[in-house]
């Protein structure tokens, strides 16, 4: 079975006063959901840059490209009358760009919860 997997990452850096997210949307194959959501948590992992000095500039500050969660997993109804398709498992299909005012509100939306989110992209 085809999922898609939405992944949860924000931008770190000492003194921010809001977050920016990305919701990266991975093409995941599995034989079960759970199995999926594993898989998702170890590609998601890989794509992270935790580390102290870091590799990415945002807006004049070095930042921290942090992993918070999965938010969700949806089955992909595949159309199965059509021939293989160049899609692979963990390729990243879209991405999202939001702004939240917290690490608690990014702890939230990676649940799957409730929070307000500034949507830019």
């Amino acid at each position: 079975m085809w999922y898609c997997a939405h992944a949860i990452f924000y931008f770190q850096y000492e003194g921010q006063s809001s977050y920016r997210l990305h919701e990266n949307v991975y093409l995941i194959q599995a034989d079960t959901a759970d199995a999926a959501w594993e898989r998702a948590e170890t590609l998601a992992k890989k794509q992270e840059d935790p580390s102290e000095g870091g590799h990415v500039n945002l807006d004049g500050h070095k930042v921290r490209y942090c992993f918070a969660g999965i938010r969700k997993l949806i089955e992909a109804q595949v159309d199965t009358g059509k021939d293989n398709s160049p899609l692979d498992s963990g390729i990243e299909l879209t991405y999202s760009v939001m702004v939240v005012d917290s690490l608690s509100a990014v702890e939230r939306l990676a649940r799957g919860e409730e929070t307000s989110v500034l949507y830019e992209e």
